[in-house]
Parts: structure tokens; C-alpha cells; sequence
């Protein structure tokens, strides 16, 4: 009698131990529902393109295409691409003046780090604030100039980027890597060092933003 009394109370204990732990999966899975949410605009409809939906140790996670986008760059330069931390809204308004009315959608990416300036914006401008995006991201080069003008291979990277329009989206591409062991050699040679591999993402940007062009083109035609 008492070894059936003994089962049952453990079979009790495991029960309760079994809900808890259900209890905790179950939290746990809302929790990572809740923070993997896109951003929902204004109307509450998701936003299949939104950018800095998720945040995990000061990095943010983006929703496509943007991140398609910036992985085809990533898959042209490989470990030469160095930004590493996202810009948030309210940071891109802050650093360029250019404010979320102006645009449908933006991937603002730059180096998290104090001596690094590899930067890469790409910004799907909306059609009345095209001019103003482009206008805008010039003034924050010439900035940029300013601020880096007596730092040799900073100053060469900034010289070097690029403002890209490719339809309504506009690029600004600030990449090189390192480039220390080319300073010795001049400015010139750390600008086209820079150059090439702006040129290489910018080229790889336009190819995917015409290719999505005419996708949706056609699937309008149809």
C-alpha cells in the first residue's frame, strides 16, 4: 500500500514539474513571437519590407528585400564588408536629415567602431522626395569630408563613395576595408582601392533592383 501511495505522489510531483516547464515553453515561444513581429505601420498592416524589426545585443535583424539586397554585397565583397550595426529611424533622421516621410523603405548599415566609417544607405525614396533624399545624402558626404579632412584614410574612403540613383531608390556606398597598408603608397591609391569596391556594390544593387523591377512588371502585365 504504501509503495502505491509512494507512485502516485510521484506521479503527482512529475505532473506538476511537466506544467511548469510547458508553462515557461509556452512564455518563452510568445515572447520570441512578440520580438520577431515586423514593424507595423500606421495602418497595422505589416510591413513586408520593414527594417529594424528585431533587436538582439545592439544589432537589428531586417526583413527583405532590403536584406536582399544587402547580402548580395555581402556576397560580392565577402569580409570586406565591414558595416556591422544598423541605423534605427529616428538615427538616420538624426545623422542625414532625411525623415521617414520621405521614404518607403531604407537599410542604413555603417562600422560600429570609433576609427571605422565603412557606411552603406540604401534608401527606397518615395517619388515626391527623390530629389530631397539625393540632395540630402551629398550635404552628409561633404559632412563627412569635413570631419575626416585631416585623417588620411578616412578622408580617402569618403572622397571615394558613392551616391547611386537606380530608379527610386538612392545608394550611398562608403566601403574599402582596410586600406592601412595602402596608405604609404597616397591618397590616390587608397581612393581607387575604394572606388573598385563601391563599384562593385553598387553595380550588384542595380542588377537585383532592375531585376525586381521588371518581376514586378511583368507579374503587373499579367
Amino acid at each position: 500500500m504504501k509503495n502505491k501511495w509512494l507512485q502516485a505522489g510521484i506521479s503527482f510531483v512529475c505532473l506538476g514539474v511537466a506544467m511548469q516547464i510547458a508553462g515557461c515553453a509556452g512564455g518563452a515561444t510568445q515572447d520570441m513571437q512578440r520580438n520577431n513581429r515586423g514593424y507595423i505601420g500606421d495602418s497595422g498592416r505589416k510591413q513586408d519590407n520593414a527594417v529594424n524589426t528585431l533587436q538582439a545585443e545592439s544589432k537589428y535583424s531586417i526583413v527583405t528585400p532590403m536584406m536582399e539586397l544587402k547580402n548580395a554585397v555581402v556576397e560580392i565583397i565577402g569580409n570586406n564588408y565591414w558595416p556591422d550595426a544598423l541605423l534605427s529611424e529616428e538615427e538616420l533622421a538624426e545623422r542625414t536629415g532625411i525623415s521617414s516621410n520621405m521614404y518607403e523603405n531604407f537599410m542604413a548599415e555603417y562600422q560600429h567602431s570609433e576609427a571605422g566609417i565603412d557606411m552603406m544607405i540604401i534608401i527606397e525614396a518615395k517619388e515626391d522626395s527623390l530629389a530631397e533624399v539625393e540632395r540630402y545624402l551629398n550635404e552628409y558626404r561633404e559632412v563627412l569630408l569635413n570631419i575626416y579632412e585631416n585623417q588620411p584614410q578616412n578622408k580617402a574612403k569618403v572622397f571615394a563613395s558613392r551616391i547611386e540613383v537606380i530608379d527610386n531608390y538612392i545608394c550611398y556606398v562608403q566601403l574599402g576595408a582596410n586600406i592601412t597598408n595602402l596608405e604609404r603608397l597616397g591618397e590616390d591609391k587608397m581612393v581607387e582601392h575604394c572606388q573598385q569596391e563601391n563599384e562593385r556594390a553598387i553595380d550588384i544593387i542595380e542588377k537585383r533592383i532592375l531585376r525586381k523591377i521588371t518581376v514586378d512588371d511583368c507579374m503587373a502585365a499579367d
